[in-house]
Protein backbone atom coordinates (compact mmCIF):
# COMPACT_ATOMS: atom_id res chain seq x y z
CA UNK A 1 0.00 0.00 0.00
CA UNK A 2 1.23 3.49 -0.87
CA UNK A 3 1.96 5.26 2.42
CA UNK A 4 1.43 8.67 0.81
CA UNK A 5 -2.26 7.81 0.49
CA UNK A 6 -2.66 7.13 4.22
CA UNK A 7 -4.07 9.57 6.70
CA UNK A 8 -1.19 10.62 9.02
CA UNK A 9 -3.66 11.22 11.87
CA UNK A 10 -5.22 7.76 11.67
CA UNK A 11 -4.68 5.28 14.50
CA UNK A 12 -1.89 2.71 14.01
CA UNK A 13 -3.47 0.05 16.23
CA UNK A 14 -4.21 -3.31 14.55
CA UNK A 15 -7.94 -3.87 14.42
CA UNK A 16 -8.81 -6.54 11.85
CA UNK A 17 -7.42 -9.88 10.65
CA UNK A 18 -5.83 -9.00 7.32
CA UNK A 19 -4.58 -12.45 6.34
CA UNK A 20 -4.08 -15.99 7.59
CA UNK A 21 -1.04 -18.24 7.08
CA UNK A 22 -1.28 -22.00 7.25
CA UNK A 23 0.70 -24.96 5.98
CA UNK A 24 -2.08 -26.66 4.02
CA UNK A 25 -0.14 -29.80 3.14
CA UNK A 26 1.11 -30.53 6.68
CA UNK A 27 -1.11 -28.63 9.15
CA UNK A 28 0.06 -28.82 12.75
CA UNK A 29 -0.17 -26.97 16.05
CA UNK A 30 2.10 -23.90 16.18
CA UNK A 31 3.90 -23.44 19.48
CA UNK A 32 6.06 -20.31 18.99
CA UNK A 33 7.11 -17.68 16.43
CA UNK A 34 9.84 -15.09 15.88
CA UNK A 35 10.62 -12.36 13.33
CA UNK A 36 14.08 -11.54 12.05
CA UNK A 37 15.40 -8.02 12.69
CA UNK A 38 13.76 -6.48 9.63
CA UNK A 39 10.52 -8.42 9.80
CA UNK A 40 10.93 -9.91 6.33
CA UNK A 41 11.10 -13.52 7.53
CA UNK A 42 8.86 -15.21 10.10
CA UNK A 43 9.95 -18.44 11.77
CA UNK A 44 7.34 -20.63 13.48
CA UNK A 45 7.86 -23.75 15.56
CA UNK A 46 5.47 -26.68 15.26
CA UNK A 47 4.29 -29.40 17.60
CA UNK A 48 5.91 -32.10 15.44
CA UNK A 49 9.37 -30.51 15.73
CA UNK A 50 9.47 -28.66 12.40
CA UNK A 51 10.56 -25.04 12.02
CA UNK A 52 8.88 -23.30 9.09
CA UNK A 53 10.30 -20.09 7.62
CA UNK A 54 7.71 -17.84 5.99
CA UNK A 55 8.49 -14.95 3.66
CA UNK A 56 6.32 -12.27 5.25
CA UNK A 57 6.11 -10.12 2.11
CA UNK A 58 4.98 -12.83 -0.30
CA UNK A 59 3.22 -14.88 2.41
CA UNK A 60 4.81 -18.09 1.16
CA UNK A 61 6.89 -20.85 2.76
CA UNK A 62 10.59 -20.31 2.11
CA UNK A 63 12.13 -23.24 4.02
CA UNK A 64 11.23 -26.07 6.37
CA UNK A 65 13.86 -27.09 8.95
CA UNK A 66 13.50 -30.63 10.31
CA UNK A 67 15.61 -32.08 13.13
CA UNK A 68 13.58 -32.08 16.38
CA UNK A 69 11.25 -34.96 17.18
CA UNK A 70 9.22 -33.17 19.88
CA UNK A 71 7.50 -29.75 20.05
CA UNK A 72 9.62 -26.66 19.49
CA UNK A 73 9.55 -24.42 22.57
CA UNK A 74 11.61 -21.39 21.44
CA UNK A 75 12.99 -19.76 18.28
CA UNK A 76 15.60 -17.00 18.09
CA UNK A 77 17.34 -15.28 15.15
CA UNK A 78 20.94 -14.13 15.04
CA UNK A 79 21.65 -10.45 14.41
CA UNK A 80 22.52 -10.90 10.74
CA UNK A 81 19.60 -13.26 10.15
CA UNK A 82 21.84 -16.01 8.74
CA UNK A 83 21.52 -18.31 11.75
CA UNK A 84 18.51 -19.44 13.72
CA UNK A 85 18.34 -21.19 17.08
CA UNK A 86 15.58 -23.67 17.97
CA UNK A 87 14.88 -25.34 21.31
CA UNK A 88 12.65 -28.32 21.93
CA UNK A 89 11.26 -30.63 24.59
CA UNK A 90 13.46 -33.41 23.12
CA UNK A 91 16.25 -31.95 25.33
CA UNK A 92 18.12 -30.44 22.35
CA UNK A 93 18.91 -27.00 20.98
CA UNK A 94 19.92 -26.70 17.33
CA UNK A 95 21.80 -23.89 15.61
CA UNK A 96 20.85 -23.74 11.92
CA UNK A 97 22.44 -22.16 8.88
CA UNK A 98 19.43 -20.52 7.25
CA UNK A 99 20.69 -20.42 3.64
CA UNK A 100 21.85 -24.05 3.43
CA UNK A 101 19.24 -25.42 5.89
CA UNK A 102 22.04 -27.37 7.55
CA UNK A 103 22.67 -28.00 11.25
CA UNK A 104 25.78 -26.21 12.53
CA UNK A 105 25.58 -27.36 16.15
CA UNK A 106 23.28 -29.58 18.21
CA UNK A 107 23.57 -29.62 22.00
CA UNK A 108 21.79 -32.04 24.34
CA UNK A 109 20.71 -31.04 27.87
CA UNK A 110 19.70 -33.09 30.90
CA UNK A 111 16.01 -32.16 30.58
CA UNK A 112 13.51 -30.29 28.43
CA UNK A 113 14.69 -26.92 27.10
CA UNK A 114 11.99 -24.35 27.88
CA UNK A 115 13.52 -21.22 26.35
CA UNK A 116 16.55 -20.10 24.35
CA UNK A 117 17.74 -16.83 22.88
CA UNK A 118 20.62 -15.68 20.69
CA UNK A 119 22.86 -12.80 21.77
CA UNK A 120 21.62 -9.55 20.15
CA UNK A 121 25.09 -8.74 18.76
CA UNK A 122 27.25 -11.88 18.86
CA UNK A 123 26.19 -14.62 16.46
CA UNK A 124 27.94 -17.42 18.38
CA UNK A 125 26.55 -16.78 21.91
CA UNK A 126 23.18 -17.85 23.29
CA UNK A 127 21.40 -18.63 26.56
CA UNK A 128 19.20 -21.66 27.18
CA UNK A 129 16.99 -22.69 30.10
CA UNK A 130 16.33 -26.34 30.86
CA UNK A 131 13.59 -27.58 33.14
CA UNK A 132 15.69 -29.10 35.92
CA UNK A 133 18.21 -26.28 36.44
CA UNK A 134 17.83 -23.23 38.67
CA UNK A 135 19.71 -20.89 36.31
CA UNK A 136 20.19 -20.60 32.54
CA UNK A 137 23.16 -21.88 30.58
CA UNK A 138 25.46 -19.53 28.68
CA UNK A 139 26.65 -21.26 25.49
CA UNK A 140 29.54 -20.29 23.22
CA UNK A 141 29.27 -22.26 19.97
CA UNK A 142 32.71 -21.23 18.70
CA UNK A 143 34.57 -22.34 21.83
CA UNK A 144 32.22 -25.23 22.58
CA UNK A 145 31.64 -24.02 26.15
CA UNK A 146 28.48 -24.34 28.26
CA UNK A 147 28.39 -22.49 31.59
CA UNK A 148 25.68 -22.43 34.22
CA UNK A 149 24.93 -18.94 35.51
CA UNK A 150 25.54 -18.52 39.26
CA UNK A 151 22.77 -18.68 41.87
CA UNK A 152 22.57 -16.38 44.92
CA UNK A 153 22.22 -16.60 48.68
CA UNK A 154 18.83 -14.95 48.39
CA UNK A 155 17.60 -17.80 46.24
CA UNK A 156 18.91 -20.41 48.68
CA UNK A 157 17.13 -18.65 51.52
CA UNK A 158 13.84 -18.56 49.65
CA UNK A 159 14.03 -22.27 48.80
CA UNK A 160 13.48 -23.19 52.47
CA UNK A 161 10.40 -21.54 53.82
CA UNK A 162 7.95 -22.30 56.59
CA UNK A 163 5.82 -24.29 54.13
CA UNK A 164 8.70 -26.62 53.34
CA UNK A 165 11.41 -26.87 50.75
CA UNK A 166 10.72 -25.22 47.40
CA UNK A 167 12.73 -25.88 44.27
CA UNK A 168 13.52 -22.70 42.32
CA UNK A 169 13.63 -23.93 38.74
CA UNK A 170 14.49 -21.42 36.06
CA UNK A 171 11.77 -20.71 33.55
CA UNK A 172 12.84 -17.93 31.17
CA UNK A 173 15.88 -15.79 30.42
CA UNK A 174 16.62 -12.91 28.06
CA UNK A 175 19.47 -10.65 26.99
CA UNK A 176 18.90 -6.92 27.13
CA UNK A 177 19.13 -5.00 23.85
CA UNK A 178 22.75 -3.97 24.41
CA UNK A 179 23.74 -7.56 25.19
CA UNK A 180 25.68 -6.65 28.33
CA UNK A 181 23.14 -8.07 30.81
CA UNK A 182 21.19 -11.30 31.22
CA UNK A 183 17.85 -11.20 33.02
CA UNK A 184 16.23 -14.46 34.13
CA UNK A 185 13.35 -15.45 36.38
CA UNK A 186 12.31 -18.61 38.21
CA UNK A 187 9.23 -20.27 39.68
CA UNK A 188 9.64 -18.42 43.00
CA UNK A 189 8.96 -15.07 41.35
CA UNK A 190 12.59 -13.87 41.54
CA UNK A 191 14.25 -11.83 38.79
CA UNK A 192 18.07 -11.86 38.57
CA UNK A 193 20.24 -9.43 36.62
CA UNK A 194 23.61 -10.88 35.59
CA UNK A 195 26.46 -9.00 33.95
CA UNK A 196 27.84 -10.29 30.65
CA UNK A 197 30.52 -11.52 30.13
CA UNK A 198 31.75 -11.48 33.76
CA UNK A 199 28.60 -13.39 34.90
CA UNK A 200 28.45 -11.45 38.19
CA UNK A 201 25.02 -10.96 39.73
CA UNK A 202 24.20 -7.25 39.74
CA UNK A 203 20.74 -7.17 41.32
CA UNK A 204 17.67 -9.21 42.26
CA UNK A 205 13.96 -8.35 42.18
CA UNK A 206 11.11 -10.05 44.02
CA UNK A 207 8.20 -9.75 41.63
CA UNK A 208 5.38 -11.18 43.72
CA UNK A 209 5.05 -12.71 47.17
CA UNK A 210 2.40 -15.27 46.19
CA UNK A 211 2.15 -17.44 43.07
CA UNK A 212 4.58 -15.29 41.12
CA UNK A 213 6.21 -17.83 38.84
CA UNK A 214 7.75 -15.98 35.89
CA UNK A 215 6.25 -16.95 32.53
CA UNK A 216 8.00 -14.58 30.10
CA UNK A 217 10.37 -11.60 29.88
CA UNK A 218 10.38 -9.27 26.88
CA UNK A 219 12.25 -6.04 26.14
CA UNK A 220 11.10 -2.97 24.23
CA UNK A 221 12.80 -2.17 20.93
CA UNK A 222 14.77 0.72 22.42
CA UNK A 223 15.81 -1.45 25.38
CA UNK A 224 14.72 1.07 28.03
CA UNK A 225 11.84 -1.01 29.45
CA UNK A 226 11.02 -4.68 29.86
CA UNK A 227 7.85 -6.64 30.67
CA UNK A 228 7.53 -9.49 33.15
CA UNK A 229 4.57 -11.86 32.88
CA UNK A 230 3.96 -13.93 36.00
CA UNK A 231 1.41 -16.46 37.21
CA UNK A 232 -0.35 -13.94 39.46
CA UNK A 233 -2.18 -12.65 36.31
CA UNK A 234 -0.33 -9.31 36.27
CA UNK A 235 1.98 -7.94 33.58
CA UNK A 236 4.61 -5.64 35.13
CA UNK A 237 6.63 -2.94 33.42
CA UNK A 238 10.16 -2.34 34.72
CA UNK A 239 12.82 0.24 33.91
CA UNK A 240 15.92 -1.44 32.47
CA UNK A 241 18.40 0.93 34.14
CA UNK A 242 16.92 1.44 37.61
CA UNK A 243 14.94 -1.86 37.78
CA UNK A 244 12.06 0.10 39.30
CA UNK A 245 8.48 -1.03 38.81
CA UNK A 246 6.81 1.50 36.48
CA UNK A 247 3.31 0.14 35.92
CA UNK A 248 1.08 -2.92 36.15
CA UNK A 249 -1.39 -4.19 33.54
CA UNK A 250 -4.17 -6.67 34.29
CA UNK A 251 -7.83 -7.39 33.69
CA UNK A 252 -9.57 -6.26 36.88
CA UNK A 253 -12.92 -7.85 36.01
CA UNK A 254 -12.11 -11.26 34.50
CA UNK A 255 -8.68 -11.85 36.11
CA UNK A 256 -7.29 -13.21 32.85
CA UNK A 257 -4.14 -15.34 32.84
CA UNK A 258 -1.69 -14.12 30.18
CA UNK A 259 -0.04 -16.45 27.68
CA UNK A 260 2.40 -13.90 26.26
CA UNK A 261 3.06 -10.15 26.34
CA UNK A 262 5.13 -7.80 24.19
CA UNK A 263 5.65 -4.17 23.16
CA UNK A 264 4.50 -2.52 19.96
CA UNK A 265 7.13 -1.56 17.38
CA UNK A 266 7.04 2.11 18.48
CA UNK A 267 7.01 1.18 22.21
CA UNK A 268 3.75 3.08 22.70
CA UNK A 269 1.56 0.08 23.54
CA UNK A 270 1.72 -3.06 25.66
CA UNK A 271 0.01 -6.16 24.29
CA UNK A 272 -1.19 -9.18 26.25
CA UNK A 273 -2.65 -12.44 24.93
CA UNK A 274 -5.18 -14.41 26.95
CA UNK A 275 -4.25 -18.01 27.80
CA UNK A 276 -7.83 -19.30 27.64
CA UNK A 277 -8.02 -22.29 25.31
CA UNK A 278 -11.40 -21.38 23.79
CA UNK A 279 -10.95 -17.66 23.14
CA UNK A 280 -8.72 -15.48 20.99
CA UNK A 281 -8.51 -12.22 22.93
CA UNK A 282 -5.75 -9.60 22.70
CA UNK A 283 -5.56 -6.69 25.15
CA UNK A 284 -3.84 -3.42 24.21
CA UNK A 285 -2.83 -0.88 26.87
CA UNK A 286 -1.20 2.51 26.67
CA UNK A 287 2.32 1.96 27.97
CA UNK A 288 2.73 5.38 29.59
CA UNK A 289 -0.65 5.78 31.30
CA UNK A 290 -1.74 2.15 31.66
CA UNK A 291 -5.24 2.63 30.26
CA UNK A 292 -6.87 -0.20 28.32
CA UNK A 293 -7.30 0.97 24.72
CA UNK A 294 -8.85 -1.96 22.91
CA UNK A 295 -9.67 -5.67 23.16
CA UNK A 296 -9.31 -7.60 19.91
CA UNK A 297 -11.36 -10.76 19.52
CA UNK A 298 -10.61 -13.40 16.91
CA UNK A 299 -11.91 -16.91 16.21
CA UNK A 300 -12.59 -19.27 19.09
CA UNK A 301 -9.09 -20.71 19.08
CA UNK A 302 -6.56 -20.40 21.88
CA UNK A 303 -3.47 -18.22 21.42
CA UNK A 304 -0.15 -20.07 21.61
CA UNK A 305 2.17 -17.15 20.89
CA UNK A 306 2.03 -13.48 19.99
CA UNK A 307 4.51 -11.05 18.41
CA UNK A 308 4.47 -7.50 17.04
CA UNK A 309 6.20 -6.80 13.72
CA UNK A 310 9.52 -4.96 14.36
CA UNK A 311 8.73 -2.15 11.88
CA UNK A 312 5.08 -2.16 10.81
CA UNK A 313 1.86 -1.81 12.78
CA UNK A 314 1.14 -5.51 12.36
CA UNK A 315 0.44 -8.08 15.05
CA UNK A 316 0.95 -11.84 14.71
CA UNK A 317 -0.94 -14.46 16.74
CA UNK A 318 -0.45 -18.23 16.54
CA UNK A 319 -3.61 -20.19 17.27
CA UNK A 320 -4.10 -23.68 18.68
CA UNK A 321 -5.65 -24.72 15.34
CA UNK A 322 -2.32 -24.27 13.51
CA UNK A 323 -3.12 -20.91 11.92
CA UNK A 324 -1.08 -17.69 11.96
CA UNK A 325 -3.37 -14.66 12.05
CA UNK A 326 -2.05 -11.32 10.79
CA UNK A 327 -3.73 -8.36 12.47
CA UNK A 328 -3.41 -5.02 10.70
CA UNK A 329 -4.84 -1.51 10.85
CA UNK A 330 -8.03 -0.87 8.92
CA UNK A 331 -6.61 1.84 6.67
CA UNK A 332 -8.73 4.20 4.60
CA UNK A 333 -6.96 5.67 1.58
CA UNK A 334 -6.99 9.43 1.23
CA UNK A 335 -6.31 10.37 -2.38
CA UNK A 336 -6.46 14.07 -1.59
CA UNK A 337 -3.31 13.65 0.49
CA UNK A 338 -1.50 12.36 -2.60
CA UNK A 339 -2.62 15.24 -4.84
CA UNK A 340 -4.07 18.39 -3.20
CA UNK A 341 -5.97 19.31 -6.38
CA UNK A 342 -7.54 15.84 -6.57
CA UNK A 343 -11.29 15.81 -5.99
CA UNK A 344 -13.09 12.73 -4.71
CA UNK A 345 -16.52 12.14 -6.21
CA UNK A 346 -19.32 10.24 -4.55
CA UNK A 347 -20.97 9.52 -7.91
CA UNK A 348 -20.14 9.86 -11.60
CA UNK A 349 -20.19 13.34 -13.08
CA UNK A 350 -19.87 14.50 -16.67
CA UNK A 351 -16.45 15.98 -17.35
CA UNK A 352 -16.34 19.44 -18.94
CA UNK A 353 -13.01 20.20 -20.61
CA UNK A 354 -11.26 23.50 -20.14
CA UNK A 355 -11.12 26.01 -22.96
CA UNK A 356 -7.34 25.77 -23.46
CA UNK A 357 -6.94 22.09 -22.52
CA UNK A 358 -6.31 20.83 -26.08
CA UNK A 359 -4.71 23.94 -27.58
CA UNK A 360 -1.58 23.65 -29.73
CA UNK A 361 1.56 24.12 -27.62
CA UNK A 362 4.26 26.43 -29.06
CA UNK A 363 7.69 24.98 -29.90
CA UNK A 364 9.46 26.97 -27.17
CA UNK A 365 7.29 25.44 -24.47
CA UNK A 366 7.85 21.96 -25.97
CA UNK A 367 11.64 22.38 -25.79
CA UNK A 368 11.43 23.61 -22.20
CA UNK A 369 9.25 20.68 -21.22
CA UNK A 370 11.68 18.29 -22.92
CA UNK A 371 14.62 19.70 -20.94
CA UNK A 372 12.70 19.36 -17.70
CA UNK A 373 11.95 15.71 -18.48
CA UNK A 374 15.63 15.02 -19.18
CA UNK A 375 16.58 16.43 -15.78
CA UNK A 376 14.02 14.19 -14.09
CA UNK A 377 15.15 11.07 -15.97
CA UNK A 378 18.27 10.52 -13.86
CA UNK A 379 19.79 7.09 -13.43
CA UNK A 380 18.47 5.29 -10.36
CA UNK A 381 20.66 2.78 -8.54
CA UNK A 382 18.47 -0.23 -7.81
CA UNK A 383 21.31 -2.48 -6.60
CA UNK A 384 22.62 -0.48 -3.65
CA UNK A 385 20.82 -1.06 -0.34
CA UNK A 386 20.38 2.06 1.78
CA UNK A 387 21.50 1.80 5.38
CA UNK A 388 18.94 2.30 8.13
CA UNK A 389 18.73 1.73 11.88
CA UNK A 390 18.51 -2.05 11.36
CA UNK A 391 21.59 -2.20 9.13
CA UNK A 392 25.06 -3.21 10.21
CA UNK A 393 28.20 -2.03 8.45
CA UNK A 394 30.23 -5.04 9.55
CA UNK A 395 27.70 -7.73 8.58
CA UNK A 396 25.80 -8.76 5.48
CA UNK A 397 22.23 -9.18 6.70
CA UNK A 398 19.95 -11.77 5.18
CA UNK A 399 16.68 -10.20 3.99
CA UNK A 400 14.82 -12.76 1.88
CA UNK A 401 14.90 -16.41 0.83
CA UNK A 402 13.66 -18.01 -2.41
CA UNK A 403 10.14 -19.35 -2.07
CA UNK A 404 9.33 -23.04 -2.47
CA UNK A 405 6.49 -23.23 -5.07
CA UNK A 406 3.43 -25.24 -4.13
CA UNK A 407 2.74 -28.43 -6.01
CA UNK A 408 -0.19 -28.44 -8.40
CA UNK A 409 -3.10 -30.36 -6.98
Amino acid sequence: MNRLLLDPFQSNIPEIIEDKLMDVQNPDLITCCAFNRRGTLLAVGCNDGRCILWDFDTRGIAKVLTRHIHPVTAISWSKNGRKILTASTDWNIVLWDVISSSVETCLTFDSMVLSAQMHPKLNSICIACSFMTEAPYLIDFEKGQKKLLPSTKIERETTTSSRGKQIAHNVVASFNKAGDKIIFGNTLGMIYVVDFPSLQILDTIKVSSTNGSIRSISFSRDGKKFLVNSNDRIIRLFDSNTLQLCREYHDVVNKVQWRKCCFSSDNEYVVGASSQSAEHKIYLWNREYGGLIKILEGPKEGIMDLMWHPIRSVLITCSSAGCIYIWATNYTENWSAFAPYFKELEENEEYVEREDEFDIIPEEQKEKKKLDNEEENEEIDILKVDKDEFSSESEDDLFHLPIVPDRDT
